[in-house]
């Protein structure tokens, strides 16, 4: 029980921080992934370049690194319009073997928030095997990974990553990238890879493209060699929020506001196969209506009766039924309910029931 209590309050308090972005400067990336390397290796060193899309010169202030170990460099002269500038970061490689993930935040002159970089990568005491470090077999290609996490996105905002890729064959593969949603954007820089050659997928969800709400999960496709597999398949997802930048202040201060009178059930001990039922009440404490723009569960077969939108001073009670189908196993589980809503205070709310199963 006592694991399942940290796991209950991961849950609950859970924080994402989002990516910033503002059109007016755009970056070739805003993540780096080093990938796998020694300490034997020494510093690792990447340069993030951007471009000034406004039409006034761009200025860096300052670029604070979240590391000492991480030591940034960058343009200090003003960027003109259509020009380009650089920050270019060092990793000291100098802590020992770990996974890392650091941040550059870059304050610009008249910008109202930074922009957030990072470098990621996995630091070993002796050199690993491909097998390990790319589990993913793809034909004559591996993978990091397949299945790739975005986090929380704000509606209108666009947010990127990438995920290395290597031609283990003996022959060199071309390689493309293709989804037919308009949100998803996927592309291989370098369309070949000789033997032995490492590149990246870079992918990213656009959220100005087409109007989603909640958890998303997009697909998209590896073409090797000009041929498509259907196992050749990534998945994307992301949760998109509400984004509260563009709101007045009359607005913020008229804006609904969402409180639960609780924000989770025990419902102890229960057998295998049973039937759950969770209720709780949703407040609209607020000047304006509150609307619930999608509901996400943890398990697809747990069914949510509620109203979509609820009144200023009014309530709305929420019943949660989880079906014998998602209580066969048993175990201490937690159960997940997110809604997303258009509350700038509170624009995700979640719910939990949890419990033992036997």
């Amino acid at each position: 029980m006592k694991l399942l209590l940290l796991l209950l309050a991961a849950v609950l308090f859970q924080s994402s921080p989002q990516e910033q972005e503002d059109n007016r400067v755009v970056f070739d990336k805003m993540v780096h992934d080093f990938g796998d390397f020694t300490i034997q290796d020494g510093p690792k060193t990447h340069t993030f370049v951007f471009t000034n899309k406004w039409d006034k010169p761009v200025i860096i202030q300052s670029v604070i690194s979240s590391c000492g170990c991480a030591a940034p460099d960058w343009t200090r002269e003003p960027v003109n319009p259509g020009a380009t500038g650089n920050i270019t970061v060092t990793f000291n490689n100098n802590l020992g073997p770990y996974p890392f993930e650091k941040s550059l935040s870059v304050y610009l002159a008249g910008f109202p928030r930074p922009y957030v970089l990072r470098i990621r990568g996995v630091v070993h005491p002796k050199k690993v095997s491909v097998e390990q470090t790319h589990p993913v077999v793809m034909g004559p290609v591996r993978l990091r990974k397949k299945d790739l996490e975005l986090g929380q996105i704000r509606q209108g905002m666009r947010k990127t990553d990438s995920v290395e890729i290597i031609n283990t064959g003996k022959k060199p593969v071309f390689l493309k990238a293709t989804s037919d949603h308009p949100n998803l954007t996927i592309q291989i820089p370098s369309g070949r890879l000789d033997p032995g050659e490492k590149g990246f997928i870079c992918y990213g969800v656009d959220t100005r493209q087409q109007e989603i709400w909640g958890d998303a999960t997009f697909h998209a496709r590896l073409i090797i060699n000009g041929k498509e597999d259907p196992r050749h398949v990534l998945t994307v997802k992301a949760a998109i929020k509400m984004n509260p930048d563009g709101l007045s202040k009359d607005e913020k201060a008229k804006a609904p506001i969402p409180q639960m009178n609780k924000s989770a059930v025990d419902f102890s001990i229960v057998a295998a196969g049973s039937t759950i039922t969770a209720d709780f009440i949703l407040f609209n404490k607020g000047k304006t209506p509150l609307i619930i723009y999608a509901i996400d569960t943890s398990h697809p077969e747990i069914e949510i009766t509620m109203n979509r939108q609820v009144a200023p001073g009014a309530e709305t009670p929420i019943r949660v039924i989880i079906p014998g189908q998602a209580t066969k196993e048993p175990d201490e589980v937690i159960y997940t309910i997110s809604l997303t809503t258009n509350a700038p205070s509170r624009p995700t709310i979640n719910l939990l029931v949890y419990g033992h199963i036997k």
